[in-house]
């Protein structure tokens, strides 16, 4: 039998399983061989959410294997979080900031793409494809299932912890400082494409003709060829991206 003690540091310890989050240190015995990462993530913790271990003092990986009487410490992914340089535990860093978000946090997606990053998202995708996605273009995989951010295949996700849409990219705004980062309306909403300049004369045909009549600039999505122009939308889309910035600005300020 195996005896590790474990501490869990911030948000961590309200992820364990509900009988163990009010036990710190945490002893946990077990059978079988076995790595940190597949130790932690028995008690209920996915690993793509924890920004740092250490095993008796030492910062490890998650694939160390756990002796008897060893001591791991796990401190959170805390904002901001700089995925362009690699870790122990994500040697991979990503080339750019790209998203893929699960069936359960779907309208984030649709406000991520609002706000111009390229997000991938298929209410149809099972979860090993999510992963495989994730993995294999190096893109954050945004989620509230605990299961499909355990794959260890995934290397940059996060457990999203609000409900609400809006809440929901407000955190993920804050933990990667992506204030700066924007590019608003530069992307379909509903299907990620890149948006470019179009000749009036060309789309006419597809034009209403109020819109026809009152509007010279559009836009037309390279991937579905949905056409945008500048109406009454897009004052509401510029309030809500100001009251996001905002809000994510107080926040930080809070947060110190």
């Amino acid at each position: 039998m195996t005896a590790v003690t474990f501490i869990f540091h911030g948000y961590l310890q309200q992820l364990l399983k509900k009988k163990l989050r009010t036990v710190s240190p945490l002893v946990h015995h077990f059978e079988r061989r076995a790595s940190v990462k597949d130790v932690i993530e028995s008690l209920g913790i996915p690993h793509p959410v924890i920004g740092r271990l250490t095993v008796n003092g030492l910062e490890a990986g998650f694939d160390q294997i756990l002796l008897d009487n060893n001591s791991v410490e796990a401190t959170p992914l805390t904002a901001p979080v700089n995925p362009f340089i690699p870790t122990i535990l994500r040697p991979v860093p990503l080339k750019k900031i790209a998203f893929i978000v699960d069936v359960n946090v779907g309208k984030l997606a649709l406000l991520l793409r609002m706000l111009g990053f390229d997000t991938m998202y298929g209410n149809e995708m099972r979860d090993s494809r999510l992963a495989e996605i994730a993995s294999s273009e190096n893109r954050i995989l945004l989620s509230r299932d605990r299961s499909l951010l355990k794959r260890k295949i995934v290397m940059h996700g996060y457990l999203l912890r609000e409900q609400s849409p809006r809440k929901q990219l407000i955190e993920v705004m804050r933990l990667y400082d992506l204030s700066s980062k924007l590019n608003p309306l530069s992307r379909c909403i509903p299907c990620n494409g890149l948006l470019v300049p179009a000749n009036k004369e060309s789309i006419m045909a597809q034009l209403e003709p109020l819109t026809r009549k009152y509007y010279h600039n559009f836009h037309i999505c390279e991937s579905c060829g949905k056409i945008y122009w500048p109406g009454s939308h897009q004052e509401k889309i510029n309030d809500f991206i100001n009251e996001i910035l905002e809000t994510v600005r107080q926040d930080q300020s809070a947060g110190g």
